[in-house]
């Protein structure tokens, strides 16, 4: 019990021989430790643990980096749960490729997407032998997949090639040139793939994969393509006879859709067009249209008689739901509710009006309650009774500041989790209702037995438009009070994970626990479970045209808590330094240009810009319609100066911070002359004009990696990289033998072209 293990560790340490201490003293973390965490994790909207329909045996998922051969050993474990007496925990196997597990009917075998024969296949393993058998494969990687109650029935999906759908130029064209249009039509800024059904025959024998095409329900054309956002959602009925799709569709919106307030905020940010949930009946072709939502968040779970499903989703447009949420401004993508859906007589109720997370329930009990995670912490038994859905019971899991986002499985008796905090790297727990604590069924991460955890302390401030901010102040562990301490500020919040680097998402450049390790403080903002982006929203400051307040909103935060921070006798204001990824890099950005503040250093990582350089170069009118949105107009004419004022593209003159720029490749190299990777020339723009000013600014590119660097090697070199950064300009240190030898000599000199800055602005703060 977790109770018991402290209360154990307390009186064994208040015992010990004092003389025995030194053998047990702990070390400094490292860059390199954070790149080896073990993480029970799966592919988004599918759990890395799940309990078979009998409620006896229990799988799940550990990813294990290996820096060596710089790739992730995924390891496929099998426990037996109390009133089993088979057996106990056992690994079945592992791979460089196992996810998307799930358990069939018999609760003796468990299906999951591993290599299988060359390639990614959906494959059938036998818990008791280990036997595999390939239920789908082809020629190009499975990339998700939905299997029916016995393992009959397979739909699974492919990634189309980027450029397939690009319309490709006739010889004719290529000798005499081809016109450029402005749009090409139907090309969208989403990766398409391809949808297949394969059935086992009565001789044993697989039916060759058959294409699973569907009607769209706005145009009324056959989709054999789906763009899709992440993935597609995909979810068969238990007999294997319906399949739910949920895809991108395009810009063919219904007129009586474009009042919603959740369509136009969909467009407004650059989306092109809605996310909708299909139901395909493979044995007609029938395309039905159940749930009329204009964006589906989780993977849809079918009742065990195949005859209604939930699903996490937004409310359908035009409803008495939509009407609800546009009277209480719930338009933030936390905003959703979960839905139960008949498609056979269109009845569609809500389940809750709030969910924990965007996963999907947890059970559907054979009495047909269903079990949701309602709470970081809570979960409901939920019952349909006299024509509505409400809480029959619900209960607590026992452990202190329970992860909302780790992976859980239950089925109304035990809770078996992913348990871990910004301070407690993860383990598997697993709580039986009704007991008073619960138990630790595996230590994932036993090397950091022996290491140092730097502190953290909850701080709280107010911007100066009155909005409460909280936060995690992360503290060098010989921390001595009255010093005030180097700061460096993670502009992305903390979602509850254990934080080493930035937990299991893997956002690049961001390293707490090794900068706090190394003397400095580390501050990450935290999002309360009751968090409302219309609250901030509320707080933006006034005068700023378009949607410039969200940026200035930002800058904001981070303004007042250097203030706060220094004005509490902790940070040195004058040695602060601040990182931005994805949309966080632009507030960065913005930041840099246009705060009160002066920071010493910064980094930007493969973040959105909102500058002149995407606005031409992404050739999207969706984006351009989202930066229009956020001028309020385009670069030209009468709205010029408000993208003069604001955008990037005419205030790099403005920073005076050096930056460090790591952008992702996603499988491109940067090897040819006359033809930049798109995301490398993006980026180009800030690039060359803080080069072309004489700015201290590095750039690196990790070619192989996606938005969110998975390979231990490339977050190991950020994590180290961001490290060194920080400490050379915040504490003028240089570490020993980097791997770079030419590292230092070159910030030796971004440094004296720093120094002229400064001497040529004088002021060192916009005050």
């Amino acid at each position: 019990m977790c109770s018991e293990r402290l209360i154990l560790f307390l009186v064994w340490m208040s015992i010990i021989s004092p003389e025995v201490l030194p053998a047990q003293q702990k070390r400094a973390i490292v860059a390199s430790d954070c790149a080896t965490v073990r993480y029970l994790i799966d592919d988004y909207a599918h759990s890395p643990i799940v309990i078979n329909s009998q409620g006896t045996r229990v799988a799940y998922l550990v990813r294990s980096p290996n820096l060596d051969q710089n790739r992730n050993d995924i390891q496929l474990y099998v426990r037996n749960l109390p009133g089993d007496s088979s057996g106990s925990q056992k690994l079945l196997f592992g791979g460089s490729v196992v996810k998307h597990l799930r358990w069939l009917e018999d609760g003796e075998h468990v299906v999951v997407l591993t290599n299988e024969g060359g390639g990614v296949g959906v494959v059938n393993i036998d818990v008791r032998t280990g036997e595999r058998k390939v239920l789908a494969s082809g020629d190009r990687d499975i990339q998700e997949y939905s299997v029916d109650r016995n393992g009959d029935t397979v739909v699974f999906a492919i990634d189309e090639p980027a450029d397939s759908y690009v319309p490709q130029p006739t010889p004719q064209e290529i000798a005499k040139g081809y016109r450029i249009p402005f749009q090409r039509p139907g090309v969208t800024g989403f990766l398409k793939r391809t949808v297949f059904v394969t059935k086992l025959r009565d001789n044993g024998e697989w039916t060759k994969p058959e294409r699973v095409n569907v009607q769209s329900p706005f145009t009324k054309q056959s989709v054999t393509s789906f763009p899709y956002q992440i993935r597609l959602y995909l979810s068969l009925s238990p007999n294997g006879r319906f399949v739910l799709i949920t895809y991108l569709e395009g810009h063919q919106i219904p007129e009586d859709w474009k009042n919603s307030p959740f369509i136009r905020k969909t467009l407004d940010a650059g989306y092109g067009g809605t996310k909708i949930t299909v139901l395909q009946d493979l044995s007609s072709g029938e395309t039905m249209w159940p749930l009329k939502t204009p964006w589906a968040s989780s993977i849809p779970l079918w009742s065990l008689d195949g005859r209604s499903f939930v699903v996490v989703a937004r409310s359908p447009v035009g409803s008495q739901w939509e009407q609800q949420d546009t009277l209480n401004q719930r338009v933030g993508d936390e905003d959703a509710h979960l839905f139960w859906v008949e498609p056979s007589t269109g009845r569609v109720e809500q389940v809750a009006s709030h969910v924990a997370t965007a996963d999907q329930p947890l059970w559907w009990k054979v009495n047909g309650d269903l079990i949701v995670r309602t709470g970081p912490d809570t979960i409901s038994s939920v019952s349909y009774q006299s024509g509505r859905w409400h809480e029959k019971s619900n209960f607590r899991i026992p452990l202190p500041n329970l992860f909302r986002f780790g992976g859980l499985a239950s089925d109304g008796k035990y809770v078996i989790g992913d348990y871990q905090t910004s301070t407690t790297v993860p383990e598997l727990f697993m709580f039986t209702v009704g007991q008073k604590d619960a138990e630790i069924l595996a230590n994932l991460n036993p090397q950091f037995d022996s290491l140092t955890i730097a502190p953290m302390r909850q701080i709280h401030w107010k911007t100066s438009t009155g909005y409460d901010v909280s936060g995690f102040l992360f503290t060098p562990p010989d921390y001595i009070k009255g010093v005030k301490y180097p700061l460096v500020i993670q502009t992305k919040p903390d979602q509850g994970s254990f934080v080493c680097d930035s937990g299991e998402n893997h956002d690049p450049s961001f390293a707490p626990q090794p900068i706090a390790h190394a003397g400095m403080m580390y501050l990450i903002r935290t999002l309360p479970t009751s968090y409302r982006q219309q609250d901030e929203i509320d707080h933006y400051p006034t005068g700023y045209p378009g949607g410039i307040g969200e940026a200035a909103f930002h800058m904001d935060i981070w303004d007042s808590a250097v203030e706060e921070l220094d004005a509490r006798g902790l940070v040195d204001r004058n040695k602060v330094g601040i990182i931005g990824f994805s949309r966080s890099g632009w507030y960065t950005e913005f930041i840099l240009a246009h705060s009160r503040i002066r920071y010493l250093a910064a980094t930007v990582t493969d973040n959105l810009q909102y500058s002149l350089g995407e606005y031409w170069l992404i050739h999207s009118a969706d984006f351009i319609r989202g930066s229009d949105v956020m001028y309020g107009g385009p670069p030209y004419g009468k709205t010029l100066k408000t993208w003069m004022d604001y955008s990037i593209s005419f205030n790099t003159d403005k920073i005076h911070t050096p930056i460090l720029m790591e952008e992702m490749g996603n499988g491109v190299l940067d090897n040819r002359v006359n033809s930049m990777p798109s995301n490398l020339a993006q980026n180009y723009e800030v690039f060359t004009a803080l080069n072309r000013l004489n700015k201290p600014v590095e750039m690196y590119y990790y070619p192989n990696e996606a938005h969110q660097p998975d390979r231990p090697q490339a977050r190991l070199a950020s994590l180290q990289r961001n490290l060194d950064w920080y400490r050379f300009w915040l504490q003028d240190y240089q570490r020993p033998h980097p791997e770079d030898q030419d590292q230092y000599p070159r910030w030796r000199k971004l440094r004296e072209l720093q120094e002229i800055d400064t001497a040529t602005r004088g002021d060192p703060e916009r005050r």
